[in-house]
């Protein structure tokens, strides 16, 4: 039996294994990383809806104020224009 012939046949498939093993623990690692990335992700935008719902809750009642001092402001108005102008 060639010997020679043996171990570089064994050297050539152990480089290999360890070459494809390097190759999937790359792509693991890869994986993992982008699920990680995805789940901050999610959490910065879970974060960011919720300031945005408080955010946008806090100018409707803004709103909803100035419309309420707008119309009662208009409804004296007219009250003081006949008062100064007895016609």
């Amino acid at each position: 039996m060639d010997w020679d012939g043996v171990g570089t046949f064994a050297l050539f498939l152990s480089s290999g294994a360890i070459g494809v093993g390097l190759i999937l623990l790359r792509a693991y690692y890869l994986k993992l990383k982008a699920r990680i990335e995805e789940a901050r992700i999610h959490a910065i935008s879970s974060d960011s809806i919720e300031e945005l719902r408080h955010e946008m809750h806090r100018l409707s009642e803004r709103v909803d104020f100035t419309e309420r001092l707008l119309s009662s402001g208009r409804q004296t108005e007219p009250a003081k224009a006949q008062k100064s102008n007895p016609t």
